[in-house]
């Protein structure tokens, strides 16, 4: 009997013992995210035969919503993000990524109870001082757009805005005299989920 109990205690155990080194495995970036860029290569190149080089890929400044981190980026002249999880370890994992064509991206997102909404694009020239955003449901909502060939900034909404992109009609681009230079941009472009 003595027996028994001893060989399934530490079955339990080695059971236990595997399903935490799954769980470490399946967040293989650290809490610092080192080696975010390699590993963002390799999620790019996952089913190319010909993969991305480590050149065509650049990352830009992080935004966290909850236990979600969105990464800004470009890879071969196209402008996307990579979307990052954060499991109880503090280790992170690949979500899910978007990019494409187009100079800019957004969305309403959540993340434990976390709602912010998500403005991506390109303002090298920085001639976009502003951007103010009037979702059905809410708003405005005001966001200073730094001078960066890549940015993503970020402002909480209300839980009256429904998560998913806002239309480009309502999205509104000012200089920093204020003036309301909206159709001097093509506003094409992508969401962030």
């Amino acid at each position: 009997m003595k027996k028994r109990v001893l060989l399934f205690s530490a079955a339990a155990v080695l059971c236990i013992l595997a399903g935490l080194t799954a769980y470490h495995c399946s967040f293989p970036l650290d809490a610092d995210r080192n080696g975010l860029e390699p590993a963002a290569l390799q999620w790019f190149n996952r089913g190319r035969s010909v993969p991305y080089e480590a050149d065509r890929l650049q990352l830009y400044q992080s935004v966290t919503v909850g236990s979600r981190t969105y990464v800004p980026l470009e890879l071969d002249g196209r402008l996307g993000y990579l979307c990052l999880s954060r499991g109880f370890t503090g280790r992170y994992k690949f979500d899910h990524s978007g990019r494409g064509t187009g100079s800019f991206r957004n969305g309403v997102v959540e993340s434990d109870g976390v709602r912010a909404l998500l403005f991506l694009g390109r303002n090298g020239d920085g001639r976009i001082a502003r951007a103010v955003f009037s979702p059905e449901g809410g708003g405005p909502y005001e966001l200073d757009i730094p001078a960066s060939p890549v940015f993503l900034v970020s402002a909480p909404v209300d839980d009256t805005v429904s998560t998913g992109p806002i239309s480009i009609e309502e999205i509104t681009f000012y200089d920093s005299q204020g003036r309301d230079i909206t159709e001097s941009f093509d506003l094409s472009g992508g969401t962030i989920q």
